[in-house]
């Protein structure tokens, strides 16, 4: 039993005997509650006995005992989100965090609809990001009614249950065609990673180069391609024997740089005989012979007007919010297109 106690982690009832004070005064003082007209000294001494004990308040317990949070929880999204987006959360989390919210990651990457409403609503999330096609009518209800007063979607295309993030994939596919297009070129392949969690970006930025090619009578090529340079040396070799387009959008620029290394490989000139343009704008593209031409995608409008967006939505100040486009597309220009 004293071993047991030894280890058990300090509760508020310690740390109101190690200060001589009611577990109420404990609780108005380390929640921050106020006009409790809890007295400076007063207020000095727990928060002394809190640190001699180590004890940290649960915030669990205490969202459960209040009936929310300031928990915003971001379920992980079931496919890569790319730099663009890596970058656009953690500058969200920051400013979510200046304004007063916990941010978390919710790792079940596979959890959908009302079942995955009932394991993130477990948490009392005031907000929650997450993506739009994970959501049915059924579960956007199931968090509304544990607390959930803010939800954000993340989509290709608006939803008409929540408010979206729209991130649009199809333009940038349709941003590679526009500009190749303008350069002259009558014959493109567009690549599609063969990773299964890759297939459906893949397809939106397909999709995108298709209505472009479509409107100009262009001839669009599919090439599904895995990522390692066995797939890629007999595409390489195919278009060196006979005919091949005379531009590939390669969906992004780690697939630029491997089907770069293909050609070259096969006695093919880049941008000479076989034109190049990848997607986001890496470092790596300056770093490639020849450089690599690449769509670059910026976030707009920016993280910290999404958080604070998502903070009107938590207090009630913006009931409705039109869908918001987060992505615009812009070709930079290197040698290999």
């Amino acid at each position: 039993m004293e071993d047991t106690a030894r280890h058990r982690p300090p509760t508020s009832g310690d740390v109101a005997r190690r200060a001589g004070v009611s577990r109420a005064t404990v609780s108005y003082v380390l929640n921050e509650v106020p006009d409790s007209r809890i007295s400076a000294k007063t207020t000095a001494r727990v928060r002394e006995a809190a640190r001699e004990l180590g004890y940290v308040p649960h915030a669990m317990a205490r969202s459960l005992r209040v009936g929310r949070s300031n928990l915003v929880l971001v379920p992980r999204p079931a496919i890569p989100s790319g730099p663009l987006l890596d970058s656009f959360q953690e500058n969200l989390e920051d400013r979510l965090q200046e304004l007063g919210y916990t941010v978390i990651l919710h790792g079940d990457r596979s959890a959908r609809g009302v079942a995955g409403a009932r394991l993130w609503a477990s948490l009392r999330p005031v907000g929650v990001i997450v993506q739009t096609e994970r959501l049915t009518r059924g579960a956007v209800e199931v968090l509304r009614r544990s607390g959930t007063t803010a939800i954000l979607g993340l989509g290709w295309s608006p939803s008409d249950l929540v408010p979206t993030l729209v991130h649009d994939h199809a333009a940038v596919g349709g941003c590679a065609a526009e500009y190749l297009a303008a350069r002259g070129h009558r014959r493109l392949a567009v690549v599609v990673p063969r990773q299964p969690r890759l297939v459906e970006l893949g397809m939106a930025r397909l999709a995108g180069v298709q209505g472009v090619a479509e409107a100009r009578g262009i001839g669009v090529e599919r090439l599904d391609l895995a990522f390692d340079l066995a797939g890629a040396a007999p595409v390489a070799a195919r278009w060196a024997r006979g005919p091949r387009p005379s531009a590939v959008f390669t969906y992004n620029d780690e697939y630029g740089m491997l089907l770069m290394r293909a050609l070259l490989d096969a006695g093919l000139r880049v941008p000479g005989d076989v034109a190049l343009v990848g997607a986001d704008d890496l470092p790596l593209c300056d770093l490639l012979r020849p450089r690599l031409t690449s769509v670059h995608v910026d976030a707009v409008p920016s993280a910290h007007s999404v958080a604070e967006t998502l903070h009107a939505l938590i207090q009630g100040r913006r009931p409705r919010l039109p869908p918001v486009r987060l992505m615009q597309s812009r070709v930079v220009v290197r040698d290999s297109a």
